[in-house]
């Protein structure tokens, strides 16, 4: 018997969500070994629909298999997954909330990145790659404790759409994508720029691209695709 549209919808829904739980496993072995996560710190989720899958709370990202990676509804229900989700999920939902166009979060304690955040020094346009983070300057949103209703509300509020990264004061960093691999992409520069950022102010004053510079840098990066 064939599947009516209720169902056929329903299987594809689950075939989004499975695709996206294997995903999360994934990256999160990938960047493990890029050192942008460690152990159980950070956490990674993906949108599907009205619903995100999102990492366990206090797992080793090496140990992470699909079945372990939780389902949680936008209205912070647990729909599926054994495994207690990351104790950032509030974190995850207003960011979902408040950006539609986020398809996905990277939440990572990345070395160079958490160092800034802990000087409480946002990320200037020391490199005209910072235009990858959709902005020209990371900004660092305020203290508030880990996996607080605080929390959440300080970093959805810190970042407004076109940004897709935000330094988290005396924390870490968030990166934002329309798929894992972009928000992926987008962590991978900011620690790239932190690096470069901390370096320069270690042995000088760095200079900063001007505002007129970092125009032409965004419209050329308007027209830059993946071939």
């Amino acid at each position: 018997m064939n599947a009516g549209p209720a169902g056929e919808a329903g299987e594809a829904g689950e075939a989004a969500v499975a695709r996206a739980r294997a995903e999360i496993a994934a990256c999160g072995r990938e960047l493990l070994a890029r050192g942008l996560l460690s152990q159980t710190a950070g956490n990674l989720s993906v949108r599907v629909g009205g619903q995100f899958c999102i990492t366990p709370s206090a797992m080793e990202y090496d140990r992470i298999i699909p079945a372990d990676v939780a389902v949680i509804g936008l209205d912070g229900r647990q729909l599926g997954g054994a495994r207690r989700p990351s104790s950032e999920t509030p974190l995850h939902r207003a960011i979902y909330a408040s950006r539609p166009d986020a398809g996905a979060i990277v939440h990572a304690h990345s070395p160079y990145a958490t160092t800034l955040a802990i000087l409480g020094e946002p990320i200037p346009a020391v490199h005209y790659m910072i235009a990858a983070t959709g902005s020209t300057r990371v900004e660092v949103a305020g203290y508030a404790t880990y996996g607080t209703a605080e929390l959440a509300r300080a970093v959805a509020d810190a970042f407004p759409a076109p940004a897709r990264a935000v330094l988290l004061a005396n924390h870490g960093m968030v990166a934002v994508g329309a798929t894992l691999g972009e928000a992926a992409s987008v962590a991978q520069t900011v620690e790239t720029l932190a690096g470069l950022y901390y370096r320069a102010l270690a042995v000088g004053t760095p200079r900063v691209l001007t505002d007129e510079q970092m125009a032409d840098v965004l419209r050329a990066f308007a027209g830059y695709r993946a071939p």
